[in-house]
């Protein structure tokens, strides 16, 4: 799509509200604008709906005619999602463009603006003597009553991600619930009373589970001062590193210091998972542990909001998040742009595109979102040049496409910074998802949250030239890109990314922290020249068939390739239940028949060709460097299955002669080995190890050639007319 400038479309004028000339016509929208206003710059109108019905009028009398709303800076606050349906709709030759004056100028809120005045200290004496004596002067409170009409939901008694409404913001932060420990901290249990669960085998099929409320041993003295008729809840890692859920506690008995919850986890209370035997949890909502600048309580019933301020907070903007629907929901909408707005401050979703055709949203911002910030399905959209962050769920979503007919959506993300996302659902909320057919993430950054970055499936996705760091912070047995459990995923490529300190500045580098993980049997993926360094285990095949791994280079990771045969071991490779059933889900596909037979031949004869051994991976012109444990991890199973799969010119290289495990490598046809003397090291040519160096090292690609080709330069973000700068690593 080709849209005017702002610029052009200010000069053309507007005469009694709608100018025809050059078929542009220019609406203007204010803050300080009113309902009857003509939508003209000196007489604008007070929202966008006035806008977007103002556009249908004009459409009525001529449909050959470009249309921009120009939003003045300024907050604008929604009390309900700004709609556009397929009467909104513009053409590629007459588009709809709703534009801020100022990049980022015109702000959406969806929430209560509070008033720093009406804070005070508190009077009554009651709750001051709920709270910590050093916590005492420094709490305030206000009245929202006012803002918060109607009675408020109730929290329910096992919740993942947001906490029912409303949420606090100061100063574009998101505020923290009272809280204990404080937060960045967790404690432990490991002595379980009651598992709440039954079987506790680890596989079992999810209907065969019998589950109910468990209990465990837990002794603190502190948690005889909580307040259980206002509610407690635990937020907590009960089984899994990869399933967090908030679940209340139904009571404490303190002489035997025995917790019994009131919610169910799907998965019981330390039933058997890959990690520590002790499980972690902090309990929240807690008025007597109100004790840390930043935290905050409400009351539901009094509707009284207590809050203890930062020291060096300026208090210009706080913001009670109440709407649950999104900022902007767009239904069968073709070639409309939103450009430059930002949305912020809501209890739900941002932007919602729903089976829209041609829609574009470039340079806005998104953040400070409960649930997902921008949500894609249909085809041919395109989010460019965004920034989102502080996000509770996913950043951006891509759906669209025909996975049975496999036509590609072309939905687009690119040149996007994503960060602090997954804040609320602390799991499997990445800063990108990708579903359905044909799909492109690229140029992006993503960094700085507690599980994933991108969960994908589905087929033909291309992911390539985004830059990865910080991610996997509270969480283990997780890839910063991660997909599985599925035969018909297939056609994936994921090319040109660059993996770096993963696990950050939480768990930090270890085995259990994947770089790109293909679980579970997941099959038919192209991984090529994607570099990883400090990247936990950084290459993952969990047994599936058909990966092409071509051209990656690995550097100071933990393990730098896992593969293993679980399909040959694990009962459960093809049952339902859990996910697994991978002959089912390939039938629903059809796959057996064109056009799944012609576009993947090789699936196609799964069934008739041993479907449990992971056959048909191709290993080609890696080079891994400098594994902190181990090089290759790869089960006995694999070992007897690797004579049948390609393997070509993957070089292992120990800098420094430490490593033995290197030289294992000499066991696996298609790897050589290159370790250093005693005394002596193997020069990489790459100043300071960093490993964007390496296409100006000739050192380094004596070790592998094949490396030339990675497009170094191009991976991350870019300069356009909207991202005037690139953020510094």
């Amino acid at each position: 799509m080709k849209y005017p400038s702002l610029a052009m479309v200010c000069l053309l004028g507007v005469v009694n509200s709608v100018s025809t000339s050059f078929a542009e016509t220019c609406f203007y929208v204010s803050p300080s604008g009113s309902a009857d206003g003509s939508g003209s710059s000196g007489r604008p109108f007070a929202t966008l709906e006035q806008a977007r019905d103002a556009i249908r009028i004009a459409k009525k009398s001529n449909s050959n005619q470009a249309f921009t709303v120009i939003v003045k800076e300024g907050v604008y606050l929604l009390s309900g999602s700004f709609k556009l349906n397929e009467a909104d709709s513009g053409t590629e030759q007459y588009p709809v463009n709703y534009t801020s004056s100022k990049q980022g100028g015109a702000k959406l809120y969806g929430g209560a603006l509070l008033d720093k005045k009406n804070f005070n200290l508190i009077a009554d004496e009651k709750i001051l003597a709920r709270l910590r004596p050093q916590a005492r002067k420094h709490v305030l409170v206000c009245d929202v009553s006012q803002k918060l009409k109607g009675d408020l939901p109730e929290i329910p008694v096992a919740y993942k991600g947001a906490v029912v409404g409303p949420f606090l913001y100061v100063d574009g932060q998101p505020k923290t619930i009272a809280r204990w420990p404080n937060k960045g901290e967790w404690v432990t249990f490991s002595k379980v009373i009651d598992k709440g669960i039954e079987p506790s085998e680890r596989h079992a099929p999810k209907q065969s589970l019998k589950k109910h409320p468990g209990a465990f041993e837990f002794k603190d003295v502190r948690m005889a001062r909580w307040n259980m008729a206002d509610g407690v809840w635990f937020h907590g890692y009960w089984t899994h590193d990869w399933s967090e859920e908030v679940l209340k506690v139904a009571s404490y008995e303190a002489d035997k210091g025995v917790v019994r919850l009131a919610g169910i986890h799907g998965y019981g209370l330390a039933s058997g998972t890959w990690g520590k035997k002790e499980r972690r949890f902090y309990a929240l909502n807690i008025l007597e542990e109100l004790d840390a600048p930043g935290e905050w309580y409400l009351d539901r019933k009094a509707k009284l909001l207590y809050y203890y301020p930062e020291p060096d907070a300026k208090h210009e903007e706080i913001v009670l998040a109440t709407l649950q629907q999104p900022l902007l929901v767009a239904k069968q909408v073709t070639h409309v742009q939103i450009q430059g707005v930002t949305f912020a401050y809501n209890h739900g979703d941002g932007i919602s595109l729903q089976e829209c055709e041609s829609v574009t949203i470039v340079g806005c911002t998104v953040r400070n979102v409960a649930r997902t910030a921008i949500s894609v399905h249909g085809k041919n959209n395109r989010v460019q040049s965004c920034d989102v962050f502080d996000v509770g769920a996913a950043g951006i979503v891509l759906n669209g496409g025909d996975r049975k007919t496999l036509v590609k959506a072309n939905n687009i993300a690119e040149n996007n910074h994503v960060y602090r996302f997954g804040q609320f659902s602390r799991t499997y909320a990445g800063a990108f998802g990708v579903q359905g057919c044909g799909n492109v993430v690229r140029h992006n950054v993503m960094h700085d949250a507690p599980h994933l970055a991108i969960l994908y499936g589905g087929n033909e996705q291309l992911i390539e030239l985004n830059e990865i760091y910080n991610v996997q912070q509270e969480t283990g047995d997780v890839g910063a890109f991660y997909t599985g459990r599925d035969w018909t995923s297939q056609g994936n490529v994921i090319q040109y990314n660059y993996f770096h300190d993963l696990g950050g500045g939480g768990q930090g580098q270890n085995e259990h922290l994947m770089g790109i993980y293909l679980d579970d049997c997941d099959s038919g993926d192209t991984l090529h020249g994607n570099l990883f360094q400090r990247a936990g285990r950084a290459l993952f095949i969990g047994g599936g068939r058909d990966n092409t791994v071509t051209c990656n280079l690995v550097m100071d990771s933990v393990v730098s390739f896992h593969f293993d045969a679980r399909g040959m071991t694990w009962k459960q490779w093809n049952q339902p239940g859990d996910g697994w059933n991978l002959e089912e889900k390939a039938e629903n596909m059809d796959y057996k028949n064109p056009p799944w037979s012609t576009r993947y031949p090789r699936l196609a004869t799964t069934m008739n060709n041993s479907p449990r051994e992971p056959l048909g991976n191709v290993l080609k012109n890696n080079l891994l460097i400098d594994s902190k444990k181990e090089t290759l991890a790869f089960d006995k199973q694999v070992r007897e299955v690797f004579p049948k799969l390609v393997s070509e010119n993957n070089r292992v290289v120990d800098t420094v002669g430490t490593n033995k495990a290197s030289q294992l490598a000499f066991e696996f046809k298609g790897f050589s080995s290159e370790v250093a003397k005693p005394g002596q090291s193997i020069d990489l040519g790459l100043p300071d190890r960093n490993i964007l160096c390496f296409k100006k090292s000739a050192a380094i690609l004596r070790l592998m050639p094949a490396l030339a080709e990675i497009p170094v330069e191009k991976i991350g973000l870019y300069v356009d007319a909207f991202r005037k700068t690139k953020p510094t690593r």
